[in-house]
Order: C-alpha cells, then structure tokens, then sequence
C-alpha cells in the first residue's frame, strides 16, 4: 500500500529573495562636491548674458533720457507757439472789439436823429463799455485774462452762457459771411 503523504513529508519550496528594483538603487549615491566660488564664475555664458543683459539696460536708460528730452524740448516748443497764437488772436479780438466801440459811436449820432436823443445815449454808453472791454483787452496779459475770465464765470454763469452763445453767433456769421464773398 501506498503510504499517505503527511504533513512532515512534504516538501515545501523554500522562499526567494526579492531582487532589487533597479540595478543602481542598493548602491550609495555619490557624494556630491561642494561648490566654489570659482566654480560659479566659470560659467562664460552666463557672464556673456549677463554682460549683455547690463549693456542693454545702459543703452535702454540713454534712449529713455534722450526720448525724455526731446519730448520736453517739443513741449516747450508747443507751449511757445500756442502762447504765441494766443496772443495774436487776443490782438486781434482786441482790435474787432475796438472797431465795434467805433461803430457804435459813429451810429449814435444816426440813433439820435432816427430814434431820439435817449436811445442815441444808450448807443454811446454801450460803445463806451465796449471801447473799455477793447482796452482791458489791449492792456492785459493772457494769464490776468484767463484769471478774470475765470472769475467772472464764476460769479455770473448765466451771463457767460449767454456771452458765449452770441459771440458764437457773431463768429458764425462772419464765418458765413468770409465764405460768401
């Protein structure tokens, strides 16, 4: 008969050892060196980059001043011409003002012989108040004019609102009347 296999008579495969991972995993990492200052500065690309990185911001600062400059000469330059052209039309208002006082002075007379001697004094007051206006204008500098004009917005809009749209029709039919002729 054949005898029954026990438990002391088998064999049993004895256990395998694990293999590593990866061939290099059970050695040591190498020690690394450690760094020195003249291992840092050994690096020409680097020093080329950053002496080309200084060489452009140099001439980036020199473009800027240089661009600066020129825009404050062209301001300048601006500013001078507009100051300029200012004055030439405040001159020229001036005159137009003056001319206006004359007008009216010379058609008083014309008013007093039409209308009657009152309305003819109404016409010499207003060509009084207008020659006034021509020589403030004549005899003041565009800062005092631009402060009085402020001014004088300031204490009566109304009657600025009201300056504005008739010397706005006024210039508008001269305007037309230039084109026509």
């Amino acid at each position: 008969m054949a005898k029954a296999a026990t438990p002391a008579t088998k064999k049993v495969a004895a256990p395998r050892p694990k293999a590593p991972a990866k061939a290099g995993a059970t050695k040591a990492a190498p020690a690394r060196k450690p760094a020195t200052v003249k291992a840092a500065k050994d690096h020409p690309i680097r020093d080329q980059i950053a002496a080309t990185r200084d060489t452009i911001k140099s001439e980036a600062s020199k473009k800027a001043a240089s661009l600066k400059a020129d825009a404050s000469t062209l301001a300048g330059q601006a500013s001078t011409k507009a100051r300029d052209a200012a004055n030439k039309g405040k001159d020229k208002a001036a005159e137009a003002v003056g001319n206006l006082a004359k007008m009216l002075e010379d058609s008083a007379g014309t008013v007093d012989t039409k209308f009657g001697k009152q309305y003819g004094d109404y016409a010499r007051s207003a060509a009084s108040t207008v020659a006034g206006l021509a020589t403030s204008l004549d005899k003041k500098d565009l800062d005092e004019l631009a402060a009085s004009t402020k001014d004088m917005v300031k204490k009566n809009p109304a009657i600025a609102a009201g300056a504005a749209a008739v010397i706005g029709f006024v210039l508008a039919r001269m305007l037309k009347g230039s084109n026509n002729g």
